[in-house]
């Protein structure tokens, strides 16, 4: 197998954006039952000293790292509410449900469960081809 992958979705989102913006999409994306109250977001970063609502925060969405840093959030949490779905889909299947046992045989049969991909971004992490950087 390839190197361990430990890096936090903070981490991801520090590479593309500063660490305020990372903090606020993370808590905007967090469903609002799961989520700190907002004033309690960063008491202690100054680029929230001003802001008292979510709103006044919005027009860092609109900026160009921060879209780019979104589309990484969303594919990092792709996997993960793709495995909650598949959980919820399990246990319907369990109950006797005929669809979610269909739906857990063609997830099963999916490439979700195939690492050849993964070997394969892990083998071409280490290569250096200019032609084929940011094309892997």
């Amino acid at each position: 197998m390839g190197q361990l992958r430990c890096e936090s979705i903070q981490q991801k989102l520090e590479k593309i954006v500063p660490k305020y913006i990372a903090r606020f999409i993370i808590w905007y994306k967090t469903s609002e039952d799961n989520r700190c109250d907002f004033k309690d977001l960063m008491p202690y970063e100054p680029n929230f000293v001003n802001k008292t609502s979510p709103e006044e925060c919005m027009d860092w969405l609109t900026r160009e790292d921060s879209q780019e840093a979104l589309q990484v959030y969303m594919k990092h949490m792709k996997k993960f509410n793709l495995m909650k779905l598949y959980d919820a889909m399990y246990e319907k299947a369990l109950g006797g449900d005929v669809n979610a046992a269909k739906w857990i045989e063609n997830f099963s049969n999916s490439s979700f469960f195939d690492e050849s991909q993964d070997d394969i971004e892990d083998f071409m992490k280490d290569v250096n081809i200019p032609a084929l950087k940011g094309k892997v």
